[in-house]
């Protein structure tokens, strides 16, 4: 789910987060593009997300990967891969990660995927994001 965890992409998401992993991909239904994303998310209907929406999303993003409810990602629960998060997990000895270590790896996907620094993300944006390796 690319987008989807970019909150149900992170992006996919929440934005989301972003790639697959092989496994998942088989398990998953596809993705939603990036503007069904963005209409999911935008909360206050002006064609973009910000951060606030962004955040919310990654929230739930979380919550609904956590399948065995112990507060924790594993890389099995992690639909959407981004580079953050797959960095973080590969250098944690538990190979968990806490919602608030989730959130950090997701908003350092939205900074890099706000490409003019406006605190927004459009449908353009995310879409160049994701074809930069996610």
């Amino acid at each position: 789910m690319r987008l989807a965890w970019f909150a149900s992409l992170m992006l996919a998401a929440v934005l989301g987060v972003l790639s697959l992993d092989s496994g998942a991909l088989a398990q998953t239904p596809a993705p939603p593009d990036a503007r069904t994303w963005v209409r999911e998310h935008d909360k206050n209907g002006d064609g973009k997300i910000d951060r606030e929406e962004f955040h919310l999303a990654a929230v739930e993003a979380f919550f609904l990967r956590d399948t065995n409810k112990d507060g924790y990602l594993s890389l099995e629960e992690l639909v959407v891969v981004t580079p953050e998060a797959r960095n973080l997990l590969r250098n944690k000895a538990d190979g968990r990660m806490s919602l608030a270590e989730f959130l950090n790896a997701m908003h350092k996907d939205f900074t890099a995927a706000d490409t003019n620094d406006d605190g927004f993300l459009t449908v353009e944006e995310i879409e160049v994001y994701m074809r930069k390796g996610r």
